[in-house]
C-alpha cells in the first residue's frame, strides 16, 4: 500500500493552477493537449516515462498512476531547483525561473485536488482520475456560475476549511496563529502551532524591519501552514479578507504588542457561506468529505490513530452514543481504548471541522460523511499500537490539570527533525499552563529554554532522538559552558547575554536535559557536569516532564519541591517508562 497522506494540504494556492492540473485529466482539454503535444515532449526524458506519459494522456478514461503524475523527486547530483521533470503535473505547474516544478509542489496540488473530491483516488491502483466534480469543475467557463458552484461544493466539503470558516464566524477576527492552536488533532505532531506571544516578544526584540519580517514569514507551525494555505483559498473565494491585527499579550509583567499581517475576517458573502456549514434554515448542509489519510499524519503508529478514528467516526455518525458505548464498540473489533482516549478524539474531530452535538454523556457527528473506508490492508485486523500511544493511554487518565494539547511533547521528544517544535512545546508547558517565568531562548550560543520561579532558575536542553538520547559529552561541555557564562555574566564570554531572561532574584541555579528517552552513560555526563560546575541537575524525560506538570498544577507538589527533584544527577521518575 502506497503511503499518502491525502487530507492536509501546504503550499498549494493558486485555483487558476488546481484547475490546469484537474484538466489535464479530461481528455482532449486544452491543457491535456499542451501537455501531449508541447510539453511533455520538450521537457520530460524518455527514461523518465516521456511515451508512457503521453500515451496515458490520450486515453478516453484518464487514469494515471501516482507517481506519474507526482515525478521522481531529485535524483543524485541535482538540487530541488534544477532537477529534470519527471512527472504529468510537474509540467503543469508553471515554475518562476523554468517551465515546471518540482516534485513537491506537484504532489501538493495533487492532495488538493484529491483532498476537495476533484479527483478519485484508487488505493489499491495508486493512481488518480477524474471525479464527477472534478469534471464539472473543469468544463465549467473561468469565473462562471458553474465553477464558482463546483469550487463551493468542493471546499465546503473539506472539513478545515469549514473549520477555519466556523472560528472566524465565531469569533470575528483571528490570526493565523490563533486559528491554527485550533486546527488538528490534540496533542499529535504534525500538528503544531507556534504561540502567539512567542512571535509579539520576538517582533518587539527584532531590531530591524527586515528582522521582523523574516520573523512573520518563517516562524510558524505545521498548522498554522495549513491555516495560511486555506485562508489563500478562501481569500481567491471572496470568502475572507486579510486583515492586519494588533494584539497584546502580557508576559512576566510586561506588555508586548505587535500586529499580526495574517489574519483573517469573514467577508459578507462569506458569512452567508458560513450557513451552508452550520445548516441555517434553507442552507442544507453539504457532505463532508474524510479521507481515512487525513485521520493522523506524522505520528509513527498513524495507520493505527486512522483506522481507530475511522471506526469512532462510523460509529457515531447519524447516533448519540457514549464514550462507554464507543469503548465496548471499538473492544468488539480489537481496539481496547479508555474513555479519555476516546474524548480526545471527538473534540478532535471538532477540531478538524465536524459538527459534533453533545446531548447529556453522549455525543453525536451531525453530517454524512464521504471518502472514508479502512484500506484493504486494514480490515479483519487492528494494527500495532506503539510505545508512545500507551503513553499517552496512560497519560490522558492522569492528566487531569494539564491541558492534553502537551502531549504533543510524547510524540516531538523522538522526533530528531522537531527540536524547534520540541523547545516552543516544552517552554510554554511551563510558562503558559504552570507558573514559571522565562522562555524559549533556543537561538545559537545560547540554552533552548530557561524558566524561574522565585529564587530558583533552571537551565534546559532539549534534545529529541528516535531511540533515546545518551547525552554525548560534547552536550555536557554545551551546558557546563551555560553554567559558567551564567556565573561570569562577562559580555566578552558571550555577547548575547542570554542570562539576562533570569530575574535579579534567582539566586539558585540547576540544570536539566529534556528529551523522550535516556540511554546509555548519560548519568556519569550529569555527573561530569556537576563535579565541574558546583551546580546539580537531572534529566526528564517527556512523560515525566507532563506528570510532574501535573503534581504542580494539582498543589500536590510546591516549586520549591519541584526545583529540589533536580538535585539528584539522574533521571526523574515519578512513573517507569
Amino acid at each position: 500500500m502506497a503511503d499518502r497522506t491525502f487530507g492536509w494540504v501546504q503550499e498549494a494556492y493558486t485555483l487558476e493552477n488546481l484547475k490546469n492540473v484537474v484538466s489535464a485529466f479530461v481528455p482532449d482539454s486544452e491543457i491535456n493537449k499542451i501537455l501531449r503535444m508541447d510539453k511533455i515532449p520538450r521537457l520530460i526524458s524518455e527514461k523518465d516515462g516521456r511515451d508512457e506519459f503521453i500515451k496515458e494522456l490520450s486515453g478516453e478514461e484518464i487514469s494515471i498512476p501516482y507517481t506519474h503524475l507526482k515525478g521522481k523527486g531529485t535524483p543524485v547530483g541535482y538540487t530541488r531547483s534544477n532537477a529534470p521533470c519527471s512527472g504529468i503535473i510537474q509540467a503543469v505547474l508553471p515554475g518562476q525561473r523554468k517551465e515546471y516544478q518540482s516534485d513537491w509542489p506537484a504532489d501538493s496540488f495533487l492532495r488538493w485536488a484529491v483532498s476537495i473530491g476533484f479527483l478519485h483516488y484508487s488505493r489499491k491502483q495508486d493512481a488518480c482520475s477524474l471525479s464527477p466534480l472534478g469534471r464539472q469543475y473543469a468544463d465549467a467557463p473561468e469565473k462562471s456560475e458553474e465553477e464558482a458552484f463546483a469550487l463551493k461544493t468542493a471546499f465546503l466539503s473539506y472539513p478545515p476549511v469549514c473549520r477555519v470558516l466556523s472560528l472566524l464566524g465565531e469569533e470575528g477576527h483571528l490570526t493565523k496563529f490563533e486559528i491554527g492552536a485550533r486546527l488538528g488533532f490534540i496533542g499529535e505532531a504534525g500538528f503544531t502551532s507556534i504561540p502567539q506571544y512567542m512571535i509579539l516578544q520576538g517582533l518587539w526584540e527584532a531590531e530591524t524591519r527586515e528582522d521582523k519580517t523574516k520573523l512573520l514569514q518563517d516562524t510558524e507551525g505545521t498548522s498554522d501552514k495549513y491555516v495560511r494555505t486555506i485562508c489563500s483559498w478562501l481569500l481567491q473565494m471572496g470568502w475572507v479578507s486579510k486583515v492586519p491585527k494588533e494584539v497584546t499579550v502580557s508576559i512576566g509583567g510586561r506588555a508586548y504588542t505587535g500586529t499580526i499581517p495574517q489574519s483573517y475576517q469573514l467577508t459578507l458573502k462569506g458569512r452567508t457561506i458560513l450557513k451552508h456549514v452550520t445548516g441555517v434554515s434553507r442552507f442544507s448542509r453539504i457532505p463532508k468529505r474524510v479521507m481515512w489519510d487525513m485521520l493522523a499524519t506524522k505520528v509513527a503508529d498513524r495507520e493505527y490513530l486512522r483506522s481507530r478514528r475511522t471506526h469512532i467516526i462510523k460509529y457515531l455518525e447519524g447516533s448519540y452514543r457514549s464514550p462507554l458505548q464507543v469503548k465496548e464498540h471499538l473492544k468488539s473489533i480489537g481496539m481496547d481504548e479508555e474513555e479519555e482516549t476516546i474524548l480526545d478524539d471527538i473534540r478532535s474531530f471538532e477540531n478538524i471541522g465536524l459538527q459534533v452535538k453533545k446531548t447529556g454523556n453522549t455525543y453525536r457527528i451531525m453530517e454524512e460523511i464521504t471518502g472514508l473506508e479502512l484500506p484493504a490492508a486494514n480490515l479483519g485486523q487492528a494494527p500495532v499500537k506503539s510505545e508512545v500511544s500507551l503513553c499517552k493511554d496512560y497519560l490522558r487518565s492522569h492528566l487531569t490539570h494539564v491541558d492534553h494539547k502537551y502531549l504533543v511533547l510524547l510524540d516531538l521528544g523522538f522526533d530528531g527533525t522537531s527540536d524547534r517544535d520540541y523547545e516552543i512545546q516544552t517552554a510554554q508547558l511551563l510558562t503558559s499552563e504552570l507558573d514559571f517565568k522565562g522562555a524559549r531562548l533556543g537561538d545559537t550560543r545560547k540554552p533552548d529554554v530557561c524558566v524561574y520561579y522565585g529564587e530558583d532558575g533552571l537551565i534546559i536542553d532539549n534534545k529529541a532522538y528516535g531511540k533515546g538520547y545518551s547525552l554525548p559529552i560534547k552536550q555536557a561541555d554545551e551546558m557546563y559552558r551555560y553554567i559558567e557564562e551564567n556565573k561570569e555574566r562577562n559580555v566578552k564570554l558571550n555577547p548575547n547575554k542570554w542570562w539576562e531572561i533570569f530575574d535579579e532574584g534567582v539566586i539558585r541555579y540547576r540544570f536539566a536535559f529534556v528529551s523522550g528517552a535516556f540511554t546509555g552513560g548519560f548519568k556519569e555526563r550529569l555527573d561530569n557536569i556537576r563535579m565541574r560546575s558546583g551546580i546539580c541537575g537531572a534529566a526528564v524525560n517527556s512523560m515525566n516532564l507532563l506528570l510532574m506538570a501535573e503534581e504542580l498544577k494539582s498543589g500536590r507538589l510546591s516549586y520549591k519541591e519541584c526545583f529540589e527533584l533536580f538535585d539528584c544527577n539522574d533521571e526523574i521518575e515519578f512513573q517507569c517508562s
